[in-house]
């Protein structure tokens, strides 16, 4: 049975427990004030900002393709084991280790495959080989296009008319438009968002060439489990009376960009973006006679990529490898005919499923809006650092479109209107055909190749693409 009781001119509201105690109405509040700050001592962590995210613009995107592609970021990804060829002793001993645990050559299969494909390129090549991006994966009758595949545009999202700045020294009174609507900070900063994460084809000409499918030498192994098997590899160990490991355990599609590059026998090359130093490892099984420049920003990831150096591999590769520590904007003087740009980007499968140096934490925001610029500012300098006649690999490890062709779109055009550079895309369609049996591949991009995460074949996500400087 309730009550009221007058206490210090205050009215309480209390009523009458069984176990004879009145609860008033202040303790009452406080009780759920508890409860509820209590809810916001849980706030959500990082993984599942960057999961919110991913549902938010990249489903959109990828639509029917999302929740697979979902699904396989949060299961255990696949690996390779990358052979180190220091001495054919072993090399032959790790082979014969990994042949055993059931894992096959994935390299060598694309080499069987490519000799049937070698006779077909080359006739391409023959026949023309210069061709506006536009029509080649657009086609000229828009009937014909595949209405199933999934689309580059965002349909849920809608910008207003005109977002650009005014600039003051060229304006009046009389030039001045009111704005339809006023925005928010934080409606700005999700246009920003979605501005980053979606990707807008442009009218602009593309010269896209094909060249030959590269050189894939015999010391270039990599073994991984067949399709479904998730097994791991064991970590590799020093054998007795040897210094050096057998194999290099990474992602699969990070052999792509090297394979990509194509290095050749006296080529100098630039890894702009080198740390950890997996790629770099990979090009040192070319054996070529030119230099490798490895450069990175941080010093700790550095000495990490100097450890795998000094592990792996032997005097030869040591001597041929230049370790240096520089912001690689500031890389653009041409004298590298081979130029790696595997660049920082959100890293998304880290960030589906780790915590700790996580992209998406909300206090790395300004951080992580500045991506796609840092990007094309790396990118500029890769194209800048190549000879006439040389290549630039362009790689993110993001599904994000904005990072991926959106990038390499705002880099063609800055290229255009700022440089007398002259640069084209090169044709990337036979890795779809080379690796069709170990990677799945994204059916719609615009200048290059993306691998996606799948359960059967969970490596990626993995965008390369390929330009050619031309002068």
């Amino acid at each position: 049975m309730s009550r009221t009781i007058f206490c210090n001119s205050q009215l309480y509201f209390s009523y009458k427990l069984p176990s004879n105690k009145l609860i008033s109405f202040k303790q009452m509040r406080h009780r759920r004030y508890k409860k509820k700050m209590a809810f916001q001592n849980n706030p959500r962590t990082n993984t599942q900002h960057a999961l919110n995210h991913f549902d938010m613009y990249y489903s959109n995107y990828y639509k029917e393709l999302w929740p697979s592609i979902r699904i396989s970021l949060l299961s255990q990804q696949k690996y390779c084991a990358l052979v180190n060829h220091c001495d054919e002793s072993t090399t032959f001993k790790t082979e014969s280790i990994l042949s055993d645990l059931g894992a096959e050559d994935f390299i060598q299969r694309a080499v069987d495959i490519s000799t049937d494909l070698k006779t077909e390129h080359s006739q391409s090549i023959e026949t023309g080989s210069l061709l506006t991006e536009k029509d080649k994966l657009i086609g000229s009758d828009d009937s014909d296009k595949d209405n199933t595949q999934p689309s580059h545009r965002s349909d849920s999202i809608v910008f207003s008319s005109n977002n650009e700045p005014i600039d003051e020294k060229n304006t009046s009174l009389y030039d001045f438009m009111p704005t339809n609507k006023v925005y928010t900070q934080r409606e700005f900063l999700h246009q920003e968002l979605a501005r980053q994460n979606t990707f807008e084809d442009t009218d602009y000409p593309v010269n896209v060439i094909t060249e030959d499918i590269p050189r894939i030498p015999d010391t270039l192994k990599a073994y991984c489990y067949k399709r479904g098997n998730i097994d791991l590899f064991p970590e590799p160990t020093i054998s007795r009376g040897n210094s050096k490991l057998g194999y290099y355990m990474m992602d699969a599609a990070s052999l792509l960009p090297v394979i990509a590059l194509d290095v050749q026998e006296n080529d100098n090359v630039l890894d702009m973006c080198s740390a950890p130093g997996g790629k770099m490892l990979a090009m040192l099984q070319y054996q070529h006679s030119g230099t490798l420049l490895c450069n990175d920003s941080s010093k700790s990831r550095l000495q990490r990529l100097t450890r795998t150096l000094h592990s792996y591999g032997n005097q030869t590769m040591i001597d041929k490898v230049t370790v240096h520590q520089d912001d690689g904007v500031t890389l653009n003087e041409p004298s590298f005919e081979k130029v790696l740009v595997d660049v920082p980007c959100t890293n998304d499968r880290h960030s589906a499923l780790e915590d700790d140096n996580n992209m998406f934490k909300p206090g790395r925001m300004k951080e992580r809006l500045q991506i796609p610029a840092l990007q094309k500012h790396l990118l500029l300098s890769g194209i800048m650092s190549c000879i006439p006649g040389g290549s630039v690999v362009y790689s993110t490890c993001s599904l994000s479109p904005g990072q991926n062709d959106g990038v390499i779109q705002a880099t063609l055009e800055h290229i255009w209107k700022e440089t007398n550079i002259d640069i084209s895309v090169v044709d990337l369609s036979y890795m779809q055909k080379l690796f069709k049996d170990t990677f799945s591949f994204y059916p719609s991009c615009r200048f290059g190749q993306l691998v996606l995460p799948n359960l059967r074949a969970n490596f990626g996500p993995m965008f390369i693409c390929k330009l050619k400087r031309i002068k």
